[in-house]
Order: structure tokens, then C-alpha cells, then sequence
């Protein structure tokens, strides 16, 4: 899960609220339990780069728009990263 640090923190957290449920609707339920991790990025061209990488390794994400207040896209979940490869495309 990625959110957009240039916003104020109480939308942070709403934004990652919508790109999770979207999330939950579009991919499949993992069978163990799984941990939520939440990471910055700095603006929404940071966002837009981190989703070019993940298209780039094929791992699946939903991008989501927020249409009030002008603030396009907010945040982006991916399906459960369950391997050492797809965790290390967060490490920057």
C-alpha cells in the first residue's frame, strides 16, 4: 500500500481506507493472514512512477482517484505480496 505524503494526514488515512476496500473487492482473499503495510511516497508523480514498476513486474494494484478536492490520485493497494522478489519492489 502506497499513500501520498503531500496530503494531509487525515486524508492519508482515508485514502488508504479506499484503496484497501477497492482492493478487497478486485483480488483474491489470501488463505492466511496477511499484514497491512502502509509506505510514502513523496508526490503524486512518485505514486504514478511506483505503479509504472509494479506494471513493469506484472504484480497487480488498484490506483485509486479521489475526486473531491482536486486530489486525483491518492493511493495504490496491491494483491498480498507473498514472495522475497515482489517484496523488494518496495524497498526504494
Amino acid at each position: 500500500m502506497l499513500v501520498r505524503r503531500d496530503i494531509p494526514l487525515a486524508d492519508q488515512i482515508v485514502q488508504v481506507g479506499h484503496a484497501c476496500l477497492e482492493a478487497g473487492r478486485r483480488f483474491v482473499q489470501p488463505s492466511a493472514p496477511c499484514h497491512l503495510v502502509v509506505l510514502e511516497v513523496p508526490h503524486r508523480a512518485d505514486l504514478l512512477d511506483a505503479a509504472d514498476r509494479l506494471d513493469a513486474a506484472g504484480l497487480p494494484y488498484v490506483l485509486f482517484w479521489e475526486p473531491d478536492d482536486a486530489l486525483g490520485v491518492t493511493a495504490l493497494a496491491t494483491r498480498p505480496v507473498t514472495t522475497e522478489q515482489e517484496r523488494r519492489l518496495f524497498r526504494r
